[in-house]
């Protein structure tokens, strides 16, 4: 994969592609963004354009050079994954010896660390070196979805690029190409949030089961039945398989929000979030005014704005509930 496949982020890629035409890529880089976003294809076609054959600022994908860095076959491109839940200090210790050899059949040699907030803090420090005096010849690209786990000694070594979430409209589009129908790839980037590798592993079946869950809880919500459910389900757990999902569940909330406005101003049923649940939508209609159903968006984005921020659940939760509790019937 070349930067032109990689979806989004074209203010890294823009970035990386003027560099490389300067020959001024920094020794060492810190990829930080959100997961799914592409940080690792950037950090493979970046090594595939240092070293290609044929261009100066992309891969070529077709030379030896980028198809062995592909296949992980290039001795002179070395990825780094954590043991476990830890990179352990031997590994980083081959990476200081290996640092100082010069490239055996490459132009540069460079090390890719995924997961760079798990390395251990002798890791770190043994790391250090190698950040503070790199050889010319190689480059050290870490990668994070965590960056205030790392130390501070190893951030301010390293040209930091951060990444952002993938766009709705872009999702839709790359998976519309991919051949979905446009209704499944709406509701996918949806429910994706920015993450390209989940919009593309989601099982579909299990998307429609979500859905009809969420609809089911929001009615509850604004008929003011079983909220004690709703807590139950989200409100006194910290497994990030539990966050993710309450993520995708608020996110459905804000879909059905945004489809009562839609309605309650008559605007174009095409414009629909959900045209499948029209009918169900209409019928719940008066169970909150256009002003509540604004309340409604607010709601939802001030837990998912404090999802994103890691503040305690529970209390996001109770402070999202309270909203309904409070509402009075239109």
């Amino acid at each position: 994969m070349a930067f032109k496949d990689i979806a989004g982020n074209s203010h890294v890629k823009k970035v990386l592609r003027i560099a490389l035409k300067k020959k001024r890529i920094p020794n060492s880089l810190l990829f930080s963004g959100p997961d799914g976003v592409g940080k690792r294809d950037m950090a493979v076609a970046l090594a595939k354009a240092m070293n290609c054959l044929k261009k100066g600022d992309d891969a070529c994908e077709s030379c030896t050079v980028c198809r062995a860095i592909q296949g992980r076959r290039f001795p002179d491109v070395l990825e780094i994954e954590s043991s476990g839940d830890v990179i352990k200090i031997e590994q980083m210790r081959e990476v200081k010896q290996l640092a100082y050899l010069m490239p055996m059949v490459g132009k540069k040699r460079i090390f890719i660390v995924d997961d760079a907030e798990k390395m251990s803090e002798e890791a770190a420090n043994s790391l250090l070196k190698i950040l503070e005096e790199p050889p010319l010849f190689s480059h050290i690209i870490l990668i994070t979805q965590n960056p205030f786990l790392m130390l501070e000694t190893i951030k301010s070594r390293c040209q930091v690029l951060n990444f952002s979430r993938i766009s709705r409209g872009e999702i839709e589009r790359i998976l519309i190409e991919r051949g979905d129908p446009e209704e499944k790839a709406k509701i996918i980037a949806l429910l994706a949030r920015g993450n390209l590798e989940q919009a593309s592993s989601l099982n579909w079946e299990e998307v429609q089961t979500k859905r009809e869950q969420a609809w089911q809880f929001l009615l509850s919500l604004l008929k003011k039945e079983e909220t004690s459910r709703f807590l139950k389900s989200y409100g006194y757990s910290q497994r990030s398989v539990v966050r993710e999902d309450l993520e995708q569940t608020l996110e459905i909330f804000s879909s059905f929000c945004r489809d009562f406005v839609l309605i309650k101003e008559r605007g174009d049923r095409n414009l629909l979030l959900n045209p499948d649940f029209e009918e169900e939508i209409r019928r719940a209609e008066e169970l909150l005014s256009l002003e509540q159903s604004l309340g409604c968006l607010v709601a939802v984005d001030a837990v998912l704005s404090g999802l994103s921020r890691n503040l305690n659940l529970s209390l996001l939760l109770s402070s999202f509930l309270s909203y309904f509790m409070e509402r009075e019937y239109v």
